[in-house]
């Protein structure tokens, strides 16, 4: 009986936790946002990426407002070809800069799909991958009892490629696994490892 109660407490202290992802209904569907802050070699990258798409930039204009003495002859041509190989390099890095690093999915119960998505810093989403209902194989809550951490994924067919939807604690997430698993139509599954 005892035991019983602590498990009960157990789970109660599970559940008052603040969760760490959210779920926000819209018309179409939901929108699942992870609860898991960036990557730090996404930050760097992204930081790097900036910092080498200024100095691009800043050599691409360099380059165009040297003085007019130096357009003679094909050198000109060469300052125009090299401004421009220049320019582009500096807007990919630039736009990779600026893409977002919080990883969301999309569930689009309209049309049948689940959309990873990513949104910029101006909020403008970038969809990363996208798979119908009927590719997913399964939604599983790999749960780690040593940490007290779950994670909820989805499975691609029967491949070894998923998508992470939410972590948190096991708690938190049957209920979303449960939602996911009713709307894709499969089993959900829950799987433990070890620490």
């Amino acid at each position: 009986m005892a035991d019983m109660q602590a498990s009960v407490v157990g789970f109660q202290d599970q559940l008052a936790k603040p969760s760490s992802f959210s779920v926000e209904d819209t018309y179409w569907g939901y929108i699942v946002r992870a609860g898991h802050g960036p990557s730090l070699g996404v930050v760097v990258a992204q930081a790097v990426c900036f910092f080498f798409g200024v100095c691009l930039l800043t050599a691409a204009v360099g380059i165009l407002i040297l003085p007019a003495l130096f357009f003679d002859g094909g050198i000109g041509t060469m300052r125009l070809g090299a401004a421009a190989l220049f320019g582009g390099a500096a807007a990919y890095l630039l736009w990779f800069a600026s893409r977002g690093t919080q990883a969301e999915v999309h569930v689009d119960t309209s049309v049948g799909e689940l959309r990873e998505v990513i949104c910029n810093r101006a909020g403008k989403p970038t969809t990363v991958g996208a798979y119908g209902f009927d590719t997913i194989s399964g939604v599983y809550l790999d749960t780690d009892e040593a940490n007290n951490k779950a994670v909820l994924t989805v499975r691609y067919r029967n491949t070894s490629q998923s998508v992470m939807v939410a972590q948190g604690t096991e708690a938190q997430l049957v209920g979303l696994r449960d939602r996911l698993a009713s709307d894709l139509m499969v089993t959900p599954t829950t799987t433990e490892h070890a620490a």
